[in-house]
Parts: structure tokens; C-alpha cells; sequence
């Protein structure tokens, strides 16, 4: 079972081509699957729920979206992502990284598993696929492939299409939900004829049959599944305008964001430091020793802190926040110590 698909932290011995190449991912097998559920059930049953005009506009739409999505798609996971001298070789098995020899995988430009000089300073070798993707942006468990630049634009109309579509689907069960309840008879004639119970039953303790009611309870399900699939697409979405607005990739967001966490916490360090020097000071004595007052702790009788060395606290901590701007503005333009890439030569 292993061999023919698993969570996809598995290294390949050779490097990987495109996203159908075995092993694959548990999740790009789920990710077929609620594609392949929802299409049924969105051209089967929820495009004959709507009245004409409404059904001629959503089964337009739904299927251009399905046919851009499924196309894009197909780019997405058969564009190989690696470096151009990379994908002119032959494939080979990847040798075994040895961090006895080398500190890295990419130094000076070169890495040292895939045999070749890097064309840019965002080539990141991934442990995945086995090989140097060209301006690595993240690796795809739902696609089973690393996205760069070659494949993202294709990566993008994939997310685009299929959150619409899930937006299209919220929308429809929405409005099905709401025609059942204040006017059934815009729905198409297969669904009044189906749940024509709620216009004949006249029983006031309980209006709706059990077409009725199996007909809103499929509505409620697929407007929450549909939701919920929406969400996280949307997030998604939203993320990736947001990092190309700042001009990153999605590893090096990842890369700031844990190195601004880092530095957060030490910040949060001296402010403790401080604020138990602020205790100490209230718990203590002041006595004139010629120029220098030191604090003095009453429990233990030595000395806690002197002002001097508060002044030094409170300049570490400036010191500390002004490094983390700077590192964070660095980080968007500079890729991290373990991909250096060499400078280039002028005539």
C-alpha cells in the first residue's frame, strides 16, 4: 500500500516529474474523491432543483468552471517545476545527503544532490520530489507536486475556479432553502412535483411530508459541506493575494514568520527580566555607595540589579525590536543563509 500511495513525507529515491507518479498523497486521493462527489451531485441533483432560467445559468457556469478548473488542473501537476539544466537530464537516483560532507543541501549556488549550479536565489531543493524547483514557492500534498514559478500561474486559476464553484453551490442551496419556505413554486417542476406536500398538506401541526423534509435536509447538508469546503479555499485564496502583494513566496512568508516569532520571544525574555527588576527595586532598598546606587533585596540582603545594568536591559530590548524590523525587511529580500547563491560576474 505504501508503494502506491502515502502522507507524502516519504523521500523519492529518484526526483519526481509530475504529481500522478507513484507514491501518491492520501490527500490528493481525498481531494479527487470530494471533486468527483460534489460535481455529481451539483450537475445531477442541484442544477435540476433551480427554475429554467436559474438552471441555464448555473449549469453554464458550473461547467466552465469544472472544465477551466480541470484543465489548469492537468498544467498544474504535469509542468515539472525544476530547474531547466535539471529537467534536460536524465532521471537518476538521488544520492543520500550527508551532513558530514556538506552543511547544506544548495551552497555557494550549487546543490550538491542534483548536480547543478542554481539559475536563481529562490531555487529551493525539495526533500519530497527530490530535486531543485525553481523558484520554489510550497510544496502541493492535494497536488502531490511542488509548485514554482512554471506551475503557479496554473496553481492559482485552480484555486480560483474551485472556490467559485463552491461559492456557486453555497449561493443555490441558499436560495433553494429560501424558495422552500416562502414560495416553492419557483422551484423547477421535478422539485414541486417531489415536495408538492408543502402546498396540499394542510395539517398545521406538520405541514411537510417526508419529501419535504428529505429534500431540506439535502439542502442544509450540501450548503454546510459546500461552506465548509468554501472557507478554507477562500483562506487560501486570500492568502496567496496577500503574499503577492508583498512580493514573497509562500516558503519565505513561512521562513519571516518563524523568525519573527523567534525574536518575539526573545523580546518577551528581557521584558521579564525587566519587569522582575522593576520588583526587586519596589521590594528593595536605594543607599548611596559614592556614584553608584544599587538595589538591594530584603529577603537576602545582596545586591539585585544596579541601574546600569537596567539601562543595559532597556537597551537590549530597543536593540532587539529594531533587529526584528530589520530582519523582517531583510527576509523579504533575501533568501535564507542555506541557499546562497554566488554573485554574478560582471564583464
Amino acid at each position: 500500500m505504501d508503494k502506491c500511495c502515502n502522507s507524502g513525507e516519504t523521500q523519492r529515491s529518484q526526483r519526481r516529474i509530475h504529481g500522478l507518479q507513484l507514491p501518491l498523497n492520501y490527500q490528493q486521493i481525498i481531494a479527487w474523491i470530494v471533486f468527483i462527489i460534489s460535481t455529481l451531485i451539483n450537475f445531477v441533483i442541484l442544477v435540476q432543483i433551480q427554475f429554467y432560467v436559474l438552471k441555464v445559468i448555473s449549469l453554464l457556469t458550473f461547467t466552465t468552471l469544472y472544465v477551466v478548473f480541470i484543465f489548469s488542473y492537468i498544467f498544474a501537476i504535469f509542468l515539472d517545476p525544476a530547474e531547466e539544466d535539471l529537467r534536460k537530464r536524465e532521471i537518476n537516483d538521488v544520492p543520500q545527503f550527508d551532513r558530514s560532507i556538506h552543511a547544506h543541501v544548495i551552497e555557494n549556488g550549487r546543490c550538491h544532490l542534483c548536480n547543478i549550479y542554481t539559475s536563481n536565489k529562490k531555487t529551493k531543493h525539495c526533500g519530497i520530489c527530490n530535486k531543485c524547483v525553481y523558484n520554489f514557492d510550497h510544496h502541493c500534498h492535494w497536488m502531490n507536486s511542488c509548485i514554482g514559478q512554471r506551475n503557479y500561474s496554473a496553481f492559482i486559476v485552480c484555486v480560483i475556479t474551485i472556490t467559485l464553484a463552491a461559492l456557486l453551490t453555497v449561493c443555490l442551496c441558499l436560495t433553494d432553502i429560501i424558495l422552500f419556505f416562502i414560495y416553492p413554486p419557483l422551484l423547477s417542476s421535478e422539485a414541486q412535483s417531489y415536495i408538492n406536500c408543502t402546498v396540499y398538506n394542510m395539517d398545521p401541526i406538520m405541514p411537510y411530508c417526508m419529501n419535504s423534509i428529505l429534500f431540506l435536509t439535502f439542502s442544509t447538508i450540501h450548503l454546510v459541506a459546500s461552506v465548509a469546503l468554501a472557507c478554507p479555499l477562500l483562506h487560501l485564496l486570500f492568502f496567496h493575494i496577500y503574499i503577492s502583494i508583498l512580493g514573497v513566496s509562500t516558503y519565505e512568508y513561512i521562513m519571516t514568520t518563524d523568525n519573527v516569532k523567534y525574536h518575539r520571544v526573545q523580546c518577551c525574555n528581557i521584558s521579564i527580566n525587566r519587569r522582575s527588576y522593576i520588583v526587586s527595586k519596589e521590594n528593595g532598598q536605594k543607599r548611596d555607595d559614592g556614584s553608584t546606587k544599587t538595589i538591594f533585596n530584603e529577603k537576602n540582603g545582596h545586591p539585585s540589579n544596579s541601574l546600569q545594568e537596567n539601562d543595559n536591559n532597556v537597551a537590549n530590548l530597543i536593540h532587539i525590536l529594531i533587529n526584528e524590523e530589520i530582519n523582517k525587511a531583510r527576509k523579504y529580500l533575501l533568501f535564507d543563509k542555506n541557499k546562497v547563491h554566488p554573485q554574478q560576474e560582471t564583464a
